[in-house]
């Protein structure tokens, strides 16, 4: 209902020959195609990857190899878990997993977050989703 009171809007401003400040943001042409086919090859790998090889590759360290105020994917108990140690030492471990499309996500270090590189989402180091288009949060350990 909100978006279509929001095209209502939209028209009747058209019609009547007013700007109106959501057209862009509603319009179909706001998103460009990738051009370059190198920039989408580049795009496809990673999908890929994140998708299927890089969830069966095991990681080569552990809990001991994290050094704290750093996060990583590590090997714990022969399974796959991201952890984020804080400043103090205390771990947030997490399944490494997006709940959108289940993609492998990837610890950012400047925000502190597990990001995915399929479609953006982003969780904080806890598992909270911070960004789309994921709405689930993730497991805990």
């Amino acid at each position: 209902m909100t978006l279509s009171n929001v095209s209502a809007k939209i028209i009747s401003d058209k019609i009547l020959g007013v700007k109106n400040k959501y057209e862009y943001l509603f319009s179909p042409s706001r998103i460009q195609a990738i051009k370059n086919s190198k920039a989408f090859g580049e795009q496809m790998k990673e999908t890929i990857y994140s998708i299927a090889i890089n969830k069966l590759k095991l990681p080569n360290e552990t809990l001991k190899d994290v050094k704290n105020n750093t996060g990583k994917i590590v090997l714990f108990n022969g399974k796959k878990i991201g952890v984020y140690k804080d400043k103090d030492g205390t771990c947030f471990l997490v399944k490494p997993i997006c709940t959108h499309l289940k993609c492998e996500l990837q610890f950012n270090s400047t925000d502190k977050t597990w990001d995915c590189p399929c479609h953006g989402s982003r969780f904080s180091y806890t598992g909270e989703v911070i960004n789309n288009p994921a709405i689930f949060n993730l497991d805990t350990l």
